[in-house]
């Protein structure tokens, strides 16, 4: 199972477009630009939140959605975007652009440590673990007196 059901891109994209995007039955194009997306996400994401618990593969309906919904939004923004770009530079609607360049500001955010919901990485103690490393090229002195 995927991150993104059918039924997301309901709200972002309509279905004459969806098949312009990808002529194919299967959306084999919208499927690879997903996974290019959540990876994309991943590599901005992983060193401090768990991503295995963002990016779970159980995308319910209703209430039963686990799943963060600004995550999910910008997983398809940023597919339509990856799909759009195919098509050449010029040929890409303003709309996409913006809201791609939106989601790439706030994932260097967050990189660097906003303030959001996403869960953080624990050790098995249920402890944060630290991510940072202090290190410096110049040997330690004590300057006590």
């Amino acid at each position: 199972m995927a991150f993104i059901a059918d039924s997301d891109y309901n709200v972002q994209i309509r279905a004459e477009i969806s098949k312009i995007i990808d002529e194919t039955t299967e959306k084999t194009k919208l499927k690879r630009a997903v996974d290019m997306a959540v990876a994309q996400m991943k590599n901005y994401l992983g060193g401090r939140y768990d991503v295995d618990a963002i990016f779970i593969d159980a995308p319910g309906t209703g209430e039963e959605d686990l799943r963060d919904q600004f995550i999910v939004m910008s997983v398809i923004d940023m597919a339509l975007y990856h799909l759009w770009s195919k098509e050449g530079g010029n040929n890409i609607p303003k709309t996409r652009e913006l809201r791609y360049a939106d989601i790439l500001d706030w994932l260097k955010a967050v990189q660097k440590g906003a303030a959001t919901n996403l869960p953080l990485i624990v050790d098995d103690d249920g402890e944060m673990k630290s991510q940072v490393k202090i290190s410096s090229q110049y040997e330690r002195t004590d300057n006590r007196y």
